[in-house]
């Protein structure tokens, strides 16, 4: 529709008001959403894009830890593993229930250490979150 000579309707003040909490909304979700990003989880996928290395590692200490987020993974173990520099390096991995058996004390492991990142390390078998897993998934 075309209005000529400034002849426009005016708009109502109820679609005023209605156009400024809309736009609120839009901004009020924008900002949610970028504000439940887990960034530290992002960092470390990126990373990982660069490949995986793999080394052992030694099961140190083997303990339950309920956490609400996880109830069918109370299992962390602690262990050691050798990075590419040479340097000793510890860390912790929540498990499911059902493999307590097969990392007990003294086990030795397999360890996915991001290529030149030897401080993100992981185990196969590791819980994580869902957006991490989502993530991998579609990176690869």
């Amino acid at each position: 529709m075309v209005y000529l000579s400034g002849a426009t309707p005016r708009r109502t003040p109820l679609r005023r008001l209605t156009r400024v909490l809309l736009g609120l909304a839009a901004v009020s979700l924008i900002v949610w959403g970028l504000a439940s990003i887990p960034y530290d989880i992002l960092r470390a996928e990126r990373s990982r894009l660069f490949g995986e290395d793999v080394t052992s590692g030694l099961v140190l200490k083997l303990r339950t830890d309920e956490v609400p987020e996880y109830p069918y993974a109370r299992v962390v173990i602690e262990y050691t593993y050798l990075d590419p520099d040479g340097y000793a390096r510890r860390a912790e991995a929540r498990l499911p229930d059902s493999l307590w058996r097969k990392y007990r004390p003294g086990t030795v492991i397999k360890v996915l250490l991001v290529r030149g990142r030897p401080d993100i390390a992981r185990i196969p078998d590791e819980v994580e979150p869902a957006f991490q897993v989502w993530l991998r998934n579609l990176m690869n």
